[in-house]
């Protein structure tokens, strides 16, 4: 009776090793055949899609500043707003297999909202091109336009940063004050008579601040009222699509990988039982001590 037991124990134990066999194997098939077909991290990056890096490249570029109306607390109503200075910039990185299409697209949205393209870079060949736009968007509009945008695509960075910038303003403004009271004072002196050198030195001085004066006027454009836009930048990525994997494959590589983890999770479970029949037989024999002492 014994043995017709063991035997019984030992054909269940084979059949249901064998059932939770082909279980993970059909579980490993459906999960291979619907997972998505390339990881968002996984595709191939083509370009400068590297936000740091791109920004590096685009140092050189006219820098975007918008206003904004605040009320002072406490001042009196004729003064009370002040104007805030401030950069806002979005960024959005978004991947596609249908690029010419993804980049009309985005080139209508940026004709419909009156943006300005400031800077674009296109590079790459068909299946792995890449298009990096720096758009200029009027404040108002923004918000707006960021929605609009991230529909192109598939959007995998999404940021929106914004940097005071009324210091900065106030600053340059101060400097360029300076400039023009000294520039007055330099003027002044070349009605005095003196010798040669100091006319020439003082002509070189008077050159000097006038360039410094033209960068600052540079600068202080920017900050302008006609002027005023915030930057998306917007990089699309191209990716082909992953080519269909034939089913003999999936069945083939998804038997492979049931029979090793298989294998692994049966050594493990041969190793506890080991270790669970020592520590039995060490309790046991440790009592069997006891119990003749």
């Amino acid at each position: 009776m014994s043995f017709k037991l063991r035997k019984l124990s030992t054909r269940s134990a084979f059949f249901l090793l064998i059932g939770c066999f082909f279980l993970v194997y059909v579980l490993r098939v459906v999960y291979v055949i619907n997972r998505p077909e390339a990881d968002d991290h996984s595709l191939t990056i083509t370009g400068p899609s590297n936000v740091a890096e791109w920004v590096g490249e685009q140092a050189g570029l006219r820098k975007n500043y918008a206003s904004e109306k605040n009320f002072e607390p406490g001042a009196p109503p004729a003064g009370s707003i002040s104007s805030q200075k401030y950069e806002k910039t979005a960024t959005l990185n978004a991947r596609t297999e249908r690029f010419d299409e993804e980049e009309s697209r985005l080139r209508n949205i940026t004709r419909e909202f009156n943006a300005i393209i400031q800077y674009e870079n296109k590079s790459g060949n068909p299946g792995h091109r890449s298009l990096q736009l720096m758009i200029g968007v009027r404040p108002e509009l923004f918000d707006s336009f960021y929605v609009a945008a991230q529909g192109v695509g598939r959007i995998f960075v999404n940021s929106v940063v914004k940097v005071d910038k009324t210091t900065e303003f106030r600053e340059l403004n101060a400097k360029k004050a300076s400039l023009e009271k000294a520039l007055t004072s330099l003027n002044e002196l070349k009605s005095h008579a003196g010798t040669i050198s100091d006319l020439v030195g003082l002509h070189d001085k008077i050159l000097d601040i006038e360039r410094q004066m033209q960068e600052l006027g540079v600068q202080l454009g920017n900050f302008s009222a006609e002027n005023e836009f915030c930057t998306v930048r917007f990089s699309l990525l191209e990716n082909q699509a992953a080519p269909a994997i034939p089913l003999l494959r999936i069945l083939f590589n998804a038997l492979v990988w049931t029979f090793e983890y298989f294998i692994i999770a049966l050594f493990g479970l041969g190793a506890m039982l080991v270790v669970a029949l020592l520590a039995v037989t060490f309790i046991k024999r440790v009592g069997d001590e006891d119990k003749k002492s």
